[in-house]
């Protein structure tokens, strides 16, 4: 709850408002019953309509009051609500901006989609309700009672034990049913999961053939949440036939004993209809408190997930070091990685010197941790054991802000947003000038690309990049890592998708910048790495050499196998 109540802020005005209106309302209702019994005993009985008319007009100014104060109320839990949930929107995204990529993989793209919609969705929904019911609905109930004893106290037992018995009720299902909502929610996380891995691979899905292994694994997932959803409200069903039934036993009741009362005399006319209309409102409250706590319960296990999320301890660097910016110095010890869930460490014991303005090269085979030994030296991931320091400075100790500016990374799968090929490029980083961004696309060769559309960097493109080519994305990929002429530069394998001449001139171009940044290319290809300083092979994880491409072909036999079976393909 404290993660709730630190959101209330500017909202706690009209969160104490919105819960007063309802009392203030709740209080006239109480009061009809009274009225009513009075018309009816001392007005229509005796004939005096002057009195009738009187308390009908009092009537008229409490409808027209409490209408006032239900629609106040109704603006208050509105707009605090509104205003709570959008708070904690906030709160949940800036927190995911905050994370590791370890950690945003443990979460899920599922479970943030969720969290972020349908999850701050209900929250919302359950604080408006909140606001409105939750102290209205006990008043309105516990009132009744009391003022059932004001009446005629003998009768009030039978308000007490019919109130006493839907809360024990009521009480039971809210305890089951957070668990069982929180459970339903984790089903929704997975079906969200599993549509948009069959959104996104439709492609390949398509090409192989699969389209009914996918219906198959999404039917399953979408009936294993209907279960889920089932059980969760399986429980919650019972509540409003429970609390009729209840109440429309006591009201059986009541009649009853009223007319005993009233055949001796001891219960005037309009007490008996007061006692009803009390009874009457107990049965309205009740069954609105009963689907407020269904509301209620599945608001609060959203609550806890985003509560969960928010506690997360994020293992993102938060040093406040800085670099210089120029031709950055690398220096790997003994680290070792594993991925969260897998019990073999992707990269073993590896340890590295680059110097500032050396171009170095890591190839190996598929599999061999090229690819997380890149994401180590460029902080996306930290290593278990180990530690990787940047111009002397751990990783660690090195602020956010000037990590980003001074590595640029390019993978080889690059992410496109829609908008311009220009704010793909620079990505919201306000501090680069036409002149930066221009000059990244003529070192990426992507300026055949923009100069092959008529708005050039003002091209629209669509999310993921539709209608470029793999190497055109790839190339804009690229011109994003050079666009802050970064100190270092990581290249994985982001030059596939090129023809040996357009990576080439692409490499000749990275060698040429003035400012010698020290640049990291890892490729699959010899071809690629032939011309680095040094080269490291990678096998199984570990560093089989370094070397440069020669010297590697007298010392590696592995080495040699590779760059022969890419010879004879005809890839050097």
């Amino acid at each position: 709850m404290k993660f709730l109540i630190k959101h209330i802020g500017k909202y706690k005005t009209a969160s104490i408002l919105s819960p007063v209106f309802k009392l203030l309302e709740a209080c006239f209702e109480l009061t009809v019953p009274l009225i009513v019994a009075k018309v009816i005993d001392l007005g229509i009985k005796q004939g005096d309509m002057a009195y009738v008319r009187s308390r009908v007009l009092i009537l008229v100014l409490f409808a027209v009051v409490g209408f006032a104060s239900a629609i106040t109320a109704q603006y208050f839990a509105a707009y605090a609500a509104t205003g709570i949930s959008s708070g904690i929107r906030k709160s949940l995204h800036d927190k995911l901006q905050t994370l590791s990529v370890s950690d945003y993989e443990k979460v899920g793209n599922s479970g943030m989609v969720t969290l972020l919609t349908s999850d701050v969705n209900q929250i919302q929904t359950g604080i408006n309700l909140f606001l409105r019911l939750l102290l209205r609905s006990p008043f309105i109930v516990i009132g009744a009672c009391i003022m059932a004893a004001v009446v005629k106290p003998s009768m009030a037992l039978i308000f007490v034990c019919c109130t006493a018995l839907l809360a024990t009720v009521i009480g039971l299902n809210m305890k089951s049913s957070i668990s069982r909502h929180k459970e339903s929610r984790e089903g929704l996380d997975a079906l969200v999961k599993k549509t948009s891995n069959g959104i996104a691979g439709q492609r390949v899905i398509r090409g192989f053939n699969k389209t009914s292994g996918d219906y198959e694994k999404f039917e399953s997932k979408s009936k294993a949440l209907n279960a889920s959803q089932i059980k969760a409200a399986d429980f919650a069903a019972w509540l409003n036939p429970l609390t009729y039934a209840v109440v429309n036993l006591a009201i059986c009741l009541l009649i009853y004993r009223g007319a005993v009362h009233f055949n001796i005399g001891d219960l005037s006319d309009g007490q008996v209809v007061a006692l009803y209309n009390y009874m009457s409102q107990i049965l309205v409250e009740l069954v609105k408190l009963a689907n407020l706590i269904v509301s209620v319960s599945r608001a609060y296990a959203c609550l806890k997930r985003a509560e969960g999320l928010y506690g997360i301890k994020s293992t993102a660097t938060q040093g406040s070091g800085a670099l210089s910016g120029n031709s950055v110095s690398v220096s790997v010890k003994n680290a070792s990685f594993t991925y969260p869930g897998n019990n073999e460490e992707s990269v073993k014991d590896f340890s590295v010197d680059i110097k500032p303005g050396e171009t170095i090269g890591i190839i190996g085979s598929t599999g061999c941790g090229k690819s997380t030994a890149a994401a180590l030296i460029a902080g996306i991931y930290q290593p278990q054991k180990g530690e990787v320091l940047l111009d002397g400075i751990n990783i660690n100790d090195i602020a956010a802000s000037s990590l980003a500016s001074s590595v640029g990374m390019s993978l080889q799968k690059t992410r496109l947003f829609k908008g311009s090929l220009k704010e793909n490029i620079a990505l919201g980083r306000k501090e680069l000038s036409d002149e930066d961004i221009s000059n990244a696309c003529r070192l990426s060769c992507s300026d055949d690309v923009v100069s092959s559309k008529k708005e050039g960097l003002d091209y629209e493109i669509s999310d993921g990049g539709a209608g470029l080519s793999g190497g055109q994305r790839q190339r804009i990929g690229i011109a994003r890592a050079l666009a802050g002429r970064p100190g270092l530069i990581i290249l994985d394998d982001s030059t596939s998708a090129l023809d040996w001449g357009t990576e080439k001139r692409l490499l000749n171009n990275i060698g040429s910048i003035e400012t010698k940044p020290t640049v990291i290319l890892i490729s699959q290809k010899v071809r690629t790495c032939m011309n680095c300083d040094r080269i490291i092979l990678m096998d199984d994880g570990r560093i089989e050499a370094i070397a440069p491409h020669e010297e590697l072909l007298r010392i590696s036999e592995n080495y040699r196998y590779m760059n022969s079976l890419q010879m004879k393909g005809g890839a050097s």
